[in-house]
C-alpha cells in the first residue's frame, strides 16, 4: 500500500517524469561488473532481447531465484541523481507473471553449520518487512545433532532439523517463557520457523519457505 502511495504521488506531482514499462525478469543473478559481492537482476524490457545487468532495485519487487517474471514497473527520473548512481527509480506497480523456470538448477550451497545468522526480514501480513531494534531474531543450524537454536526476540528457544534435497522440516519447538513488553514479532517468528518446509540461498540470504510463500530471510555472514 505505501509504495502504491507513493506511485500514485510521483505521479501527481511530476507526471512527465514518470512511465509505465514492462520488465521481463530472468530466473538468476549475475555478477554486476565494479560492484563487490553484489550480483544483479538480469532484466529486459522486450521478450525478443537480450538480458542486460540491471543496477538499481525495484521498490516493491521481492525477488525469488528460480522464476522468470514479467513485471509492470514505474520508471521515475530523479531530479538530482548521484554522480555514480541511476538516473531513475523503479517501483513494482503489478507482478503480472511468476513462472516456475524449466532449466534452473539451484546452487548446491550447504546451510551455514553452527554459526549465528540474524533474522533480516519476516511476513507480515504476505509482506515480507526488514525486523530493527535491540531484539533480533536469530538462528544457529547444529547438523552434527540435527538440532536449531537461538534467540526469538525475548526468548531463547530450540527445535530439531531435518535435512532433504533442498527441503527441510522444523519441529519440537520450544522457548524459555520470559514475558516481555512486545511479544509480537517473536511470536510471528516461532509459527513461521515451524511451518517453513523448504530453503534456498539468495544474495547472501537464507530464505525459509512454506511451499511458494516466503516467510523468513536471514542474513548470511561473510567470511
Amino acid at each position: 500500500m505505501k509504495v502504491k502511495l507513493t506511485i500514485l504521488l510521483l505521479l501527481f506531482v511530476s507526471s512527465l517524469a514518470a512511465q509505465r514499462t514492462i520488465f521481463y525478469v530472468a530466473d538468476t543473478k549475475a555478477d554486476c561488473y565494479g560492484v563487490s559481492n553484489r550480483p544483479c537482476l538480469q532484466v529486459k524490457e522486450k521478450p525478443d532481447e537480450p538480458y542486460a545487468l540491471f543496477y538499481s532495485g525495484i521498490d516493491g519487487f521481492t525477488y525469488e531465484e528460480g522464476y522468470n517474471y514479467k513485471l509492470e514497473i514505474m520508471r521515475v527520473k530523479r531530479e538530482r541523481p548521484p554522480a555514480d548512481g541511476s538516473a531513475y527509480t523503479y517501483y513494482l506497480i503489478k507482478v503480472l507473471s511468476k513462472e516456475r523456470s524449466k532449466t534452473y538448477v539451484q546452487k548446491s550451497i550447504p546451510i551455514p553449520d553452527q554459526v549465528l545468522l540474524p533474522l533480516a526480514r519476516i511476513s507480515k501480513n504476505g509482506k515480507m518487512e526488514q525486523v530493527s531494534g535491540n531484539s533480533i531474531p536469530d538462528i544457529v543450524f547444529d547438523k552434527r545433532t540435527g538440532r536449531i537454536s537461538g534467540r526469538a526476540g525475548c526468548n531463547r528457544y530450540f527445535g530439531r532439523v531435518i535435512f532433504d534435497n533442498g527441503k527441510l522440516s522444523i519441529s519440537g519447538v520450544g522457548s524459555t517463557q520470559m514475558a516481555c513488553m512486545d511479544m509480537q514479532i517473536e511470536s510471528l517468528y516461532l509459527k513461521h520457523l515451524s511451518a517453513v518446509n523448504r530453503y534456498q540461498f539468495n544474495s547472501g540470504l537464507l530464505q525459509l519457505y512454506k511451499d511458494q510463500e516466503l516467510l523468513l530471510q536471514f542474513n548470511i555472514p561473510e567470511n
